[in-house]
């Protein structure tokens, strides 16, 4: 028998769907073995660099267009990176307009790669025309044409010749001012080529070509200055590599270079910095990191396990909890990992711990969309639908609510992204894509599935639904119009059980229980292995008597190893950029700095950027978003406000009882705020207000249902009570592998709060989402209609709504033998088939 042209129309499309999968799912395979995973420095180890444009050396003409000097200095930065410090896989990542994060996989010279990549590497060649001669005494006289550093690098060092026993070095004011009176024969670009010459005794001496205006410009020098043997100046970075005076008779023109005898490795790298370019402005560190490989990788290990044991559970509950549906979703599910990590690969993102992290979260995360579906599947069915009406309604009533809630999710993610540090725009990274996968796998893969088996008769067996399983409040909800839950009446006990629990985090603040750390103040976090006789008490005697105070001391432990995390504040004993700081904490604190022991200096501007405040931000784009959405749907903005910001007020009791608790834990154990803290307060947000936007969305559709039949009271007590069961469940796979990861796959303490903070941030999110979010609403709209009647209450709203609206939707009756419409075929079926899938499925064992 045919089917209707819309029929058709839908199968179709659910064809090209499945279609869709099996290529997507085909090329993903084949990515995912084309490219290896991007470790993070975390786990792979090595060095990290945060660094900032200097203010003063951005020029007029540059702050016109710093976009390009951003860019012209982030490609010189990569090319040094290859050819001064030989790192293949460095990664140079912008940062807002002027900031710079740098990544060096498997380097361990710090001090090295912060004086490549800050350097200038502007070689200028000067005439140095206040300097003495043989012919002319001058202001100046040459001390010592050329000394070696500890480093290899040769410098100057000048005199006054009012004063010839006092040197002048170029730490000393007076060198730069004495610079400054030379006069610039070619500088920067003019230096086109640069190389080491070994020498006969194995050493070696840098050269330089120089452009054809570079020549001409250095050969009518010569030309000038003859026979006057005046002083010829090599300079970079304030620093005279080499003064001497020009032959007589001598022209210069296209090379040169500076004579002595150096270690090829400091030729070597001055020579790869200069070719690499100058930097058209001035670099400084604002923050650096060394990352043992040792610790990551094991800590990698424990969360990959972590996460494949999280998963194996999620997958048990899908199919225990949902029978056939939740097969589909774990077929689903594995392609969701599939898909992510494949798309993670190709645009090189880097699996950090906190990016690990992420994605396991987002795991768990990606389960909500298919149980939105499902519960509303099964609630269509309870209701007497067809199979095919109620797959249909299912994905279509579930639609709304999982957009929304995945839009507020992307907020606070991009949020994360924009604000945060390396580590933190990797865990956003992998919650923004795992978030976009889960929708187009739980919108498009598990519906095509769903609706392609059901069309070829299997999954149509009334049973293979688990109607009757009423565990985590279903039996509530099936209950829910005549017997809901009294959520509105009892407002006052639920705010009295949330003064409760924030009263010990809001003494905990006060008591100075939130220990900032040194991405806040400024100042060193060192890492080292610890024997297990070590306290923090002892550490912290030993420190203070060898000059450091203020230092905080935490454990943690990977696998045989215990370690301890020593910060040491700005100014408390140790000053910036000390290439030593790590080993003066190990003798001050009594341990050994060996090759799993690790550090990173973070500066002011690190902590101006971690300061900002990501929450105001989050909550002002959820406001705007649902009051937008909402208002759409139920009389306009006004209205939409009225949703938005109960979800936010809830939202802050939550943010509020996160730091609370933030306190009592920095309180009993040390364990510091840092921007892993923020990246999981952000996520907290995202959470609660996903699940408030479940019950909000109920509530919407009710309101319009209900043709001001039932009051606002009634409305919000019979919505909470038909979702409970969905707002535990989403939340229930989250907790789990939030659980599993603070046992098992968190090493270091930063991680280890992360995980914590949002273990607690999600439960008590789901108690506000459930027991505060709808008696705010109701308490909102109670006082708006005091202030300006009844007319503007969200009952009259929405009876004036349903007045209004000009088009009815009705649903055209089947004709006898043809197929439903409104399913979704992607076969074209048996009559026997199409009957069974059309069976009405009652509330059965």
């Amino acid at each position: 028998m045919a089917l209707g042209p819309e029929a058709l129309s839908l199968q179709s499309r659910n064809s090209w769907f499945l279609i869709l999968v099996v290529v997507l799912t085909g090329l993903s395979i084949w990515g995912y073995t084309q490219r290896d995973l991007k470790k993070g420095l975390d786990v792979a180890g090595g060095i990290r660099l945060t660094m900032e444009i200097v203010p003063d050396s951005i020029t007029a003409e540059q702050k016109q267009s710093l976009g390009r000097v951003q860019a012209q200095v982030q490609d010189n930065l990569e090319r040094r990176i290859g050819q001064g410090l030989g790192v293949n896989e460095g990664t140079v990542t912008t940062k807002g307009e002027t900031g710079f994060v740098i990544e060096l996989p498997g380097a361990t010279d710090l001090e090295q790669a912060k004086e490549i990549l800050s350097s200038t590497a502007k070689v200028t060649v000067y005439h140095a025309r206040n300097v003495s001669t043989q012919k002319r005494q001058k202001t100046y006289t040459v001390l010592n044409p050329q000394q070696i550093d500890d480093s290899g690098a040769p410098f100057a060092t000048f005199a006054r010749v009012s004063a010839p026993e006092t040197e002048i070095t170029p730490v000393d004011p007076g060198y730069a001012q004495m610079i400054k009176g030379w006069d610039v024969i070619l500088e920067g670009e003019e230096v086109t080529d640069a190389y080491g010459e070994i020498l006969g005794s194995g050493k070696s001496r840098p050269m330089f070509k120089f452009s054809e205006s570079g020549s001409k410009k250095l050969a009518a020098w010569s030309r000038r200055y003859l026979n006057e043997g005046e002083q010829l100046a090599f300079v970079m970075n304030g620093r005279v590599l080499q003064i001497s005076p020009k032959q007589n008779g001598e022209v210069l023109s296209d090379n040169a270079f500076i004579n002595g005898e150096f270690d090829a490795k400091y030729v070597n790298e001055l020579t790869a910095i200069i070719k690499s370019g100058s930097l058209p402005v001035d670099l400084s560190v604002e923050a650096s990191e060394k990352v043992s490989p040792t610790i990551g990788n094991d800590a990698f290990n424990k969360m990959l396990v972590t996460g494949a044991i999280s998963f194996g559970i999620i997958i048990v509950y899908l199919i225990g909890y949902y029978a056939f549906p939740g097969v589909v979703a774990a077929i689903a599910m594995v392609l969701y990992c599939l898909f992510t990590i494949t798309v993670m690969k190709y645009i090189d993102a880097t699996f950090s711990l906190a990016s690990l992290a992420g994605f396991i979260l987002s795991v768990s995360m990606a389960v909500d969309a298919n149980i939105l579906v499902f519960e509303r599947l099964k609630e269509e069915l309870r209701a007497g639908r067809k199979l095919s009406t109620a797959v249909e309604l299912g994905f279509k009533r579930a639609l709304s609510a999982i957009v929304d809630s995945n839009a507020c999710t992307l907020i606070t993610s991009f949020i994360l992204f924009m604000l945060g540090t390396s580590a933190v725009k990797g865990f956003a990274t992998a919650l923004i894509i795992g978030v976009i996968v889960s929708f187009f796998t739980a919108i498009t893969v598990t519906r095509s599935l769903l609706v392609g088996l059901t069309s070829v008769g299997i999954g149509t067996n009334p049973k293979w639904y688990a109607l009757n399983r009423s565990m985590f409040g279903e039996k509530l909800e099936a209950s829910a119009d005549s017997k809901p839950l009294q959520i509105i009446s009892k407002s006052k006990l639920w705010f009295t059980i949330s003064a409760v629990l924030l009263l010990p985090g809001v003494i905990a603040i006060g008591a100075g229980g939130i220990k900032p750390n040194v991405e806040f103040q400024g100042g060193f976090e060192a890492s080292f292995s610890a024997d297990n006789s070590l306290t923090s008490n002892a550490i912290a005697e030993s420190l203070e008597k060898n000059g450091i105070d203020g230092a905080n001391i935490k454990f943690a432990a990977v696998d045989d190893k215990r370690l301890v995390y020593i910060t040491v504040p700005t100014g408390e004993g140790i000053e910036n950029n000390d290439p030593e700081a790590l080993q003066k904490i190990a003798s001050a604190a009594g341990l050994n700095a060996d090759e799993d022991s690790g550090i990173s200096e973070v500066g002011p501007s690190v902590r101006a950027e971690t300061t900002t405040n990501g929450i105001i931000f989050s909550s002002v784009l959820i406001v705007l978003y649902m009051a937008i959405r909402f208002g759409l749907a139920l009389g306009g903005m006004k209205n939409g406000l009225k949703f938005g910001m109960s979800a936010v007020i809830a939202m802050l009791h939550d943010a509020l009882f996160v730091v609370g608790s933030a306190a009592i834990v920095g309180f009993l154990l040390g364990w510091e705020v840092s921007s892993m803290f923020i990246t999981a307060m952000l996520t907290v947000i995202g959470f609660s207000v996903h699940d408030t936007i479940v019950i909000f969305d109920r509530i919407r559709e009710n309101l319009r249902r209900s043709r001001g039949a039932e009051t606002f009271t009634d409305i919000c007590d019979k919505s909470v009570t038909q979702t409970i069961a969905r707002s535990i469940n989403t939340s229930a796979t989250a907790v789990v592998t939030l659980i599993l990861l603070l046992i098992m796959g968190t090493p270091t303490p930063d991680l280890k709060f992360m995980v914590l903070v949002m273990l607690l941030g999600i439960v008590i999110g789901t108690y506000s989402s459930i027991f505060n979010a709808s008696p705010i609403l109701y308490l909102w709209d109670k006082a708006v209609m005091k202030k300006r009647g009844e007319a503007e209450g969200l009952v009259a709203e929405a009876q004036n709504e349903s007045k209004l609206r000009a088009v009815q939707v009705v649903a055209a009756p089947v004709a006898a033998g043809e197929q439903d419409s409104s399913a979704y075929g992607t076969i074209k079926r048996k009559q026997s088939v199409r009957d069974q899938a059309s069976h009405s499925i009652e509330d059965e064992d």
